[in-house]
């Protein structure tokens, strides 16, 4: 079952948050030698990374992280909506992660399920350079969205119900003849009217640890429906999350969590 921490506010989730994630990577650094993280964008996340990088960044042996993202727009990294370009200025620009060992998603390449054709292949060279074979991520960010999106996974989306093998509606990405399942998708989101480049929900949660973090009381319908109302994937993407049973810890403040019925 997933543990659920509540705070008080936005700024107390990613501070806890950055504790949390960094005690996690100590742990991985122990038991593997490294770490491998996936990241996720936000407004909730930035304070988190900012949190990374001037608090908690002396704890942190950053030559030793590999750094993968989740989700990606189509966009170049200088774009100011790409995850990677949040990243870089809140967290990259002051801790020392060796270039190789940061793997961004190519957001602008013209073809965006070329783009996640291409990530695939970085992720599993970038899991070969950190000598993972069984290309698990140690750490998983994740924050949900108002129709409980996670990265890139929208209600409604193909990915959800179907085998992301095989091509399907507008946007997935076939599997390549006679090779592996992929880890990566290129999705279309109707309602934003954009390409997407996103971590397919298999990939998503297989992860030894994943953090799940919500802000605000525009999230507290989508916090409820993650954790407490009857399974419809389809309708929130959120509830793929309880297939990694207590791998997940959900950290959200107080509106966020106010539609909980175990916290009234």
């Amino acid at each position: 079952m997933a543990r659920v921490t509540v705070v008080e506010d936005a700024e107390a989730v990613a501070a806890t948050a950055a504790a949390r994630i960094t005690s996690l990577i100590e742990q991985s650094m122990t038991a593997r030698g490294n770490a491998v993280v996936c990241l996720t964008g936000g407004r909730t996340i930035q304070r988190l990374y900012e949190w990374l990088a001037h608090d908690q960044q002396r704890r942190i042996d950053w030559t030793r992280v590999h750094l993968f993202w989740g989700d990606e727009r189509h966009v170049p990294p200088d774009d100011p909506d790409s995850n990677f370009s949040m990243v870089q200025r809140a967290l990259l620009a002051h801790v020392p992660v060796p270039v190789p060992q940061i793997h961004r998603m190519r957001g602008e390449l013209p073809d965006a399920v070329g783009a996640a054709h291409a990530y695939d292949t970085t992720l599993r060279e970038g899991f070969a350079l950190a000598g993972r074979s069984d290309q698990t991520f140690d750490v998983m960010l994740l924050t949900v969205g108002e129709d409980a999106h996670i990265a890139s996974v929208f209600p409604g989306s193909p990915l959800l119900g179907s085998d992301p093998r095989h091509s399907a509606t507008r946007g997935i990405e076939s599997r390549r003849e006679g090779g592996p399942t992929p880890l990566v998708a290129a999705v279309w989101a109707e309602r934003l009217e954009a390409w997407r480049i996103t971590l397919t929900p298999s990939a998503l949660v297989d992860a030894r640890a994943i953090l799940a973090l919500a802000s605000g009381p525009t999230k507290a319908a989508a916090v409820r429906a993650a954790l407490e109302l009857p399974e419809e994937v389809a309708r929130w993407p959120a509830q793929l999350l309880r297939a990694a049973g207590d791998r997940v810890e959900w950290m959200m403040d107080r509106e966020a969590a106010d539609r909980l019925s175990a916290i009234r």
